[in-house]
Order: structure tokens, then C-alpha cells, then sequence
């Protein structure tokens, strides 16, 4: 068991919506009665639980391979996981929903008080067809809430109010 390095946090965007977390609730509750749902999550958690144990750099090297076991059948995803986003230091991590859909999950590392961090602002889809693609809105989107958290981490990482 790998043990983990880096916290993995989302936080409320600039209009005080936290998406990432409203996402998963949204995909928990479906996945109570979607088996697709269900494969959706189990993939999802475990990309986040590798990025949680893993260096950047290595996930950023390498295609990562997720496999995991729904009703007693593997699974299994290979692809480029995590990418940077040409605006230091913006990543987002990457998850195919099917051909056409492309979740985006976009974040920024941060160390808070010798903790590694990995802040998750935005999460949207990427589709084919049509061509939708806010992938340079929603990264400088969270560029600008890294520079918030920049300035009052206590506040984003700790969730102290400033006196």
C-alpha cells in the first residue's frame, strides 16, 4: 500500500462553487443506480488516489494504466493521466468518458507548512461533437485562483478566516 504524499483538496471557485466536489456528488448519488456510473467513479478515485502517491514528474513522463474490477470483470484505461496546461502551474488531470467525452479536472500544487498539496478549482467536459473546448477559459481561471491561494493559503488550505 502506497502511502499517500500529497493531500488532494478542492476548493471553491472564483463564483464560490465548489465543482470537483459537486461532480463527485453528483456521480456518487448516479452510481448507486448506474452500473456506468459506477465504472466512472471507480476509475475516477483511482486516478486521484494515484495522483495522491505519485510524483508529478512521473505521471507526466508516462502513460498511466488504471485497472480496476466492477461485478467481477477488469477493466482497464491506459492514457497520458496528467498534463500541464502551458500556464505555469496549471495541470489538469485527464478521464475519458467515452469517445466523444472528455473530463477535465484542472489544478495547481502548492506546499502548505511542508505539506505537499494538489488544489482542484475547475471540472468540465470536452466534447468532439460538437467541438467544445474551455480548456484556456477555465485554465486561466484557475491561474487566477492560484494566485489567491497564493496569497492566503491559510484560508484555502487550512479554511482560517482572516482576522
Amino acid at each position: 500500500m502506497d502511502i499517500q504524499k500529497h493531500s488532494i483538496l478542492t476548493i471553491d471557485d472564483e463564483n464560490g462553487i465548489n465543482l470537483v466536489e459537486e461532480f463527485f456528488t453528483r456521480l456518487g448519488e448516479k452510481s448507486k443506480t448506474s452500473k456506468e456510473a459506477k465504472m466512472h467513479l471507480m476509475f475516477l478515485n483511482s486516478a486521484f488516489n494515484l495522483l495522491s502517491v505519485n510524483l508529478l514528474k512521473d505521471l507526466l513522463k508516462e502513460k498511466t494504466e488504471i485497472t480496476i474490477t466492477i461485478d467481477g470483470k477488469e477493466r482497464t484505461k491506459s492514457y497520458q493521466l496528467i498534463k500541464p496546461l502551458r500556464v505555469r502551474p496549471i495541470y489538469e488531470l485527464r478521464y475519458a468518458v467515452n469517445g466523444n467525452e472528455h473530463l477535465r479536472f484542472l489544478f495547481f500544487p502548492i506546499a502548505h507548512k511542508g505539506q505537499s498539496n494538489y488544489i482542484f478549482v475547475k471540472c468540465f467536459l470536452k466534447t468532439r461533437d460538437p467541438n467544445v473546448d474551455d480548456t484556456d477559459r477555465m485554465r486561466d481561471l484557475t491561474f487566477e485562483m492560484y494566485e489567491r491561494v497564493k496569497r492566503n493559503p491559510e484560508y484555502y488550505i487550512e479554511g482560517v478566516e482572516e482576522s
